[in-house]
C-alpha cells in the first residue's frame, strides 16, 4: 500500500481511509483524434474534517462572508510516498450533508494542461494588450513599406490580399483607378493597388509570445514554438476583422479622428441658395433642395507631409484622398480631389490622417455644382492643429476568435500535444516528436492475465481533415469544379469499411490564391510573378470569414514582375518587390515543400499538383495509418505496475507485453495499490 497525499494551496487535506483514489491519464485518444488539451482528471470525496473545513471555509454555510470561492480552481499537488506525482488544480463541486451537517466535499482534480480553459476563459485575441507594441500608423508609406519588407525580419507585413478591389494584370489596356497592376511610364491614367486596398498581417509566433506575456502562468516550451521551425514560424494571420476597408472609428478603435467643428462664417451670400436660412454654423448641412449641391473643401497644410483627408456623413465614409506636400489643394467645379456632390443632409465630419503633427487651414464652401450664381456660403477654420494619426491597433484588428479556440486550431493543424512539465512550463510538440521521446517498459510480469479484451482500433471508415472557412470566391469555385473542398484530406484504406466519417476541422479560413496572367495575352500563357488573395464571397461581395492563415513570400530581384502602387489618385510608384501570399512555405515545385493543405492540392504558383508536404503527410500520417491497419487492435488489460513506472511514465512510452509493443491510449491508476487499467494500441 502506498501513501497518497493531496495538498490544496500548500495544505495537506484529510482523505477518507477507504477512498479509492484513481487517476485517468490520456492526451490523444484513438477514438477522438481531434481532442487537444485533454489531460487527466478525477473526482475525489474528502471528509468534512476540521482541516478540510478550514480549507474550504465551511462552504456549506452560505452566511459566512468572504468564504471559499468555488467558481475558481485552486492549485493542488498529488504525492505518492512523499514524491510529487501530479501537479494541477482542484475545483469544489459540492458538499454532501448528513443530518444537516457537512459530511464530505466532492472535488475534481484536473491536470494543469486542461486548466488552460480556466486561465484563458472566454478571452479573445483582442484582449492581448501585449500586441500594442506592434501598433503602427495605417497610411500609404507604412503599407508600402510593409508590402516590400523581408517577412523574416518583422512581425507585421502587408501581403497582396485585397478585401474589395479585384486585381489583375493587363500590359495593353489601361483603365484609370482600377486594379490593373501593370505599371506603365505614361501619365494617361493611374491604376494599381492602393494602401486602402490592403491590410496588415501578423506573425503567428508573435501572438504566442503575447499570450505568454499576458498570462504569467502560461509558458510554452520551444520544442515546436520556435524560430527555426519554419512551417510554424513563417505562418502569418491576416488582420481582417471586418469586411471591406479599414475605416476610422468603425474598424480601428483608439483613434480620435479630427472633428472639425466650430466653423465661423467667412464670406458668402445666404440668399443665393434655397433654404439657406436652415444652414447652421456647425457640422450639419441641411438639404438645399438642389440635386447638384457641391460641398467643396480647400486645404492648406503648413508642412510638406503625407496626409489623408477623410469626410464622413453621419458616420459613413463618403470621401478619402491621399496627398503629400504643402501646396494649396482645392476642389474644382466638378468635384476634384475633395469635391463631394451631394444633396443629402447630415452631419459632415472631417477626419485627418497625418504622419506627424502639423497645422492645416481649411475652407469649406457650399455652392451650386453647376456654377450658377456667383455667391457661395463659406466656412473657415484656420490654424487647426492635427493631433492624431490613424493608428492601426493590432489587437483590435485581429479576427474575432477566442484565444483557446485559436490555440486549439493550431494544435489540430499540426497535430500537437501538450502537458505540464516539472518546471511548470507547458511542453508543446507534434505527436510524432512526442513519441520519439519514449522510454520502453516491459510490463509482462505485472499483467493480470485473468482479465483482458481486444477491440477494434478505430470505429470509423474515414477521417476527414478540413478548414472551417472555405467560402472565398476561388475556394468555393474550386469545390464546384472538383467536387472536393479546397485543402481537405479524407483518409481511408477501403470504401468497404464499416463505421461513420469523423471530421477534424480547424477554425481557420483557407484561401485559394491566384497567380496572375497577363490578360492581354489571348493565349493565356504569359505568367507574372504576382500571386494575390481576394477576400470576396461567391457573389463578389467583401467577405470576412474565419481567421486567414498563410505564408508570405517576398518576390524581388531579377525576373520579378513590377506592379503599380497608387500613392494617391494622381500619383503612382513602380514596385519591383512585394509580398505575395502562399499556402506553402516556398513556391518551388519541390514535392517536399511544406504547406498548409491537409491533402495534395495544386500548387497555385506553379500550376502543378505535386505538393506532398501536406499537413496530413507531415503530422498525421504515422498515427492515423497505424490505426487503419487491418492488424491494428486496441487491447484492454489490468496490471499492477511498480512505483518506479507509476512515477516516471509518460504517455509517449512504449509498453511491451509478451514481446509485443504497444502505445498507451489511456490508463487509469488506483493510487493506493497501483492497480492500473490500460488501454493500449498495437504498433
Amino acid at each position: 500500500m502506498q501513501v497518497v497525499e493531496l495538498y490544496i494551496s500548500n495544505t495537506r487535506v484529510d482523505l477518507f481511509k477507504d477512498e479509492s483514489l484513481t487517476i485517468t491519464d490520456t492526451i490523444i485518444n484513438a477514438k477522438d483524434v481531434a481532442k487537444v488539451f485533454t489531460a487527466f482528471s478525477q473526482q475525489f470525496s474528502l471528509p468534512a474534517s476540521s482541516t478540510n473545513n478550514q480549507i474550504f471555509k465551511h462552504y456549506y454555510n452560505f452566511e459566512i462572508s468572504g468564504g471559499f470561492d468555488a467558481r475558481v480552481r485552486v492549485s493542488a499537488i498529488l504525492k505518492l510516498n512523499g514524491v510529487d506525482y501530479k501537479i494541477g488544480k482542484v475545483k469544489l463541486n459540492s458538499v454532501a450533508m448528513r443530518d444537516n451537517k457537512a459530511y464530505s466535499y466532492k472535488v475534481v482534480f484536473y491536470g494543469e494542461t486542461i486548466a488552460l480553459n480556466d486561465i484563458l476563459g472566454g478571452d479573445k485575441l483582442a484582449n492581448l494588450d501585449n500586441l500594442d507594441a506592434e501598433n503602427l500608423v495605417y497610411n500609404n508609406l507604412n503599407i508600402r513599406s510593409k508590402l516590400q519588407v523581408d517577412p523574416s525580419t518583422t512581425n507585421i507585413i502587408a501581403p497582396l490580399i485585397t478585401h474589395t478591389k479585384r486585381l489583375y494584370y493587363d500590359s495593353v489596356t489601361h483603365t484609370n483607378e482600377d486594379g490593373n497592376l501593370y505599371y506603365h511610364g505614361g501619365t494617361v491614367d493611374y491604376h494599381g493597388v492602393a494602401h486602402t486596398d490592403l491590410k496588415y498581417a501578423i506573425r503567428i509566433h508573435r501572438i504566442i509570445t503575447a499570450i505568454e506575456a499576458q498570462y504569467s502562468n502560461i509558458n510554452f516550451s520551444n520544442d515546436f514554438f520556435n524560430t527555426t521551425n519554419l512551417p510554424y514560424y513563417n505562418l502569418f494571420m491576416w488582420l481582417h476583422r471586418k469586411s471591406g476597408s479599414v475605416g476610422l472609428g468603425e474598424q480601428v478603435e483608439g483613434l480620435n479622428p479630427v472633428n472639425v467643428s466650430g466653423w465661423s462664417l467667412a464670406t458668402g451670400n445666404w440668399s443665393s441658395i434655397p433654404n439657406a436660412a436652415a444652414l447652421t454654423v456647425s457640422d450639419t448641412f441641411q438639404n438645399y433642395n438642389n440635386s447638384d449641391t457641391l460641398l467643396q473643401l480647400e486645404v492648406v497644410p503648413d508642412n510638406a507631409l503625407q496626409y489623408t483627408l477623410i469626410v464622413y456623413r453621419d458616420g459613413q465614409l463618403i470621401q478619402l484622398a491621399n496627398h503629400t506636400g504643402n501646396a494649396t489643394l482645392s476642389t474644382t467645379q466638378n468635384g476634384g480631389a475633395f469635391g463631394i456632390v451631394s444633396e443629402a443632409a447630415g452631419l459632415y465630419t472631417v477626419g485627418l490622417i497625418v504622419s506627424a503633427q502639423t497645422t492645416f487651414n481649411f475652407t469649406w464652401t457650399v455652392r451650386n455644382n453647376d456654377g450658377s450664381g456667383a455667391a457661395t456660403d463659406t466656412y473657415g477654420l484656420n490654424s487647426f492643429s492635427a493631433l492624431s494619426v490613424f493608428e492601426f491597433i493590432i489587437k483590435l484588428q485581429t479576427p474575432d476568435i477566442t484565444i483557446i479556440d485559436f490555440l486549439t486550431g493550431l494544435f489540430k493543424l499540426f497535430n500537437l500535444i501538450a502537458y505540464v512539465k516539472a518546471d511548470g512550463s507547458i511542453y508543446v510538440d507534434t505527436l510524432d516528436n512526442f513519441y520519439a521521446t519514449s522510454t520502453t517498459y516491459d510490463i509482462t510480469k505485472y499483467i493480470d492475465v485473468n482479465t483482458s479484451s481486444v477491440d477494434v482500433a478505430l470505429p470509423y471508415r474515414k477521417i476527414k481533415f478540413k478548414y472551417k472557412g472555405l467560402k472565398t470566391f476561388l475556394a468555393a469555385q474550386y469545390e464546384q469544379l472538383n467536387v472536393q473542398e479546397w485543402g481537405t484530406e479524407s483518409y481511408s484504406t477501403s470504401s468497404n469499411l464499416d463505421g461513420g466519417v469523423y471530421e477534424v476541422e480547424v477554425p481557420f479560413e483557407h484561401m485559394l490564391f491566384e497567380r496572375l496572367l497577363d490578360s492581354s495575352d489571348q493565349t493565356g500563357q504569359t505568367n507574372t510573378t504576382i500571386q494575390w488573395g481576394f477576400s470576396v464571397n461567391d457573389n463578389q461581395q467583401s467577405y470576412i470569414g474565419s481567421p486567414l492563415l498563410f505564408y508570405p513570400v517576398l518576390k524581388t530581384g531579377g525576373g520579378t514582375t513590377s506592379i503599380s502602387y497608387l500613392d494617391n489618385p494622381t500619383s503612382r510608384t513602380q514596385l519591383t518587390s512585394y509580398i505575395i501570399p502562399s499556402n506553402s512555405v516556398a513556391l518551388a515545385a519541390s514535392t517536399s515543400t511544406a504547406n498548409i493543405n491537409f491533402g495534395n492540392m495544386v500548387n497555385e504558383f506553379t500550376g502543378l499538383n505535386n505538393f506532398t508536404g501536406t499537413l496530413y503527410n507531415n503530422y498525421y500520417n504515422n498515427y492515423i495509418s497505424n490505426l487503419f491497419l487491418q492488424s491494428s487492435r486496441v487491447i484492454k488489460v489490468t496490471a499492477f505496475l511498480p512505483l518506479n513506472i507509476v512515477l516516471n511514465y509518460t504517455l509517449a512510452d512504449i509498453l511491451i507485453i509478451s514481446g509485443k509493443q504497444y502505445r498507451i491510449n489511456s490508463l487509469n491508476i488506483n493510487l493506493i495499490n497501483n492497480k492500473t487499467q490500460l488501454e493500449l494500441i498495437t504498433i
